[in-house]
């Protein structure tokens, strides 16, 4: 039994959000059922999510401190804001913090073998599974000013290449769906894995990319993506209990 129908032509809907879909697409023309149905959505929002909070802060970056206009849900202010993701990105020389761990990084993977009797020199052709696929052409459609591209072979010294799954060289960001192949020893494939998934972190650590991996286990929407994206600024995010 349907919990919600259309008022304009009676379709029933088992969920408030299929409705609003319905009636944003085939109803758009009737304004004012639309407008009264963006009220109800933004009251509901409201009191799940909180009320929107316009606010102007300075630019967290110490060598800009530039004022910006930001959004928030009341309650969830962040501790930094950014003009720009550029601004972001440039935030001025690594810390000790940073610095320590790309060394114990390096150092922890030559201590578990994770260089030794790996051959780097062949090409294996590679996969991507349908989600990911669905998520490069979200990203590319969506939003192409910024320039999102996927796949490719960039080389990072002189026997190790990475293809990554979603990049943006504008907004310097790299993004890695991660499948049962990063995790278990399938073909005999998981220390060439290791090693690539390490070498690129590494990569993104010392050119100021920040670098976002999602476990397939823990994939919600392409709009979990797009938040982790747009509305956070920590270089280094992994969401899944695998890492």
């Amino acid at each position: 039994m349907a919990n919600y129908h259309c008022k304009i032509c009676n379709i029933g809907f088992q969920k408030f959000q299929d409705k609003a879909n319905h009636i944003r697409w085939q109803h758009k023309d009737n304004s004012e059922y639309f407008l009264k149905l963006k009220e109800i959505t933004k009251k509901s929002n409201e009191k799940r999510f909180g009320k929107w909070v316009n606010e102007v802060v300075y630019c967290y970056n110490p060598n800009c401190k530039q004022k910006t206009k930001i959004k928030y849900r009341e309650g969830k202010k962040r501790e930094k804001y950014f003009c720009s993701r550029s601004c972001a990105n440039s935030r001025g020389p690594r810390s000790k913090e940073t610095r320590d761990k790309i060394s114990n990084s390096v150092s922890s993977a030559w201590k578990n073998g994770l260089f030794n009797e790996i051959d780097y020199t062949s090409s294996n052709k590679r996969f991507s599974s349908k989600i990911e696929r669905e998520i490069v052409k979200h990203f590319k459609e969506k939003y192409p000013e910024d320039l999102w591209k996927s796949g490719g072979r960039k080389k990072l010294n002189e026997n190790v290449y990475m293809s990554r799954d979603l990049y943006s060289d504008k907004l310097k960001i790299c993004f890695e769906y991660d499948g049962i192949w990063h995790f278990e020893d399938i073909r005999g494939q998981l220390k060439d894995k290791q090693m690539k998934d390490l070498e690129l972190e590494k990569w993104c650590i010392l050119n100021q990319y920040r670098l976002i991996r999602i476990d397939e286990e823990c994939f919600e929407s392409i709009e979990q993506i797009e938040k982790l994206i747009y509305d956070s600024d920590e270089m280094i995010i992994k969401i899944g209990k695998r890492y």
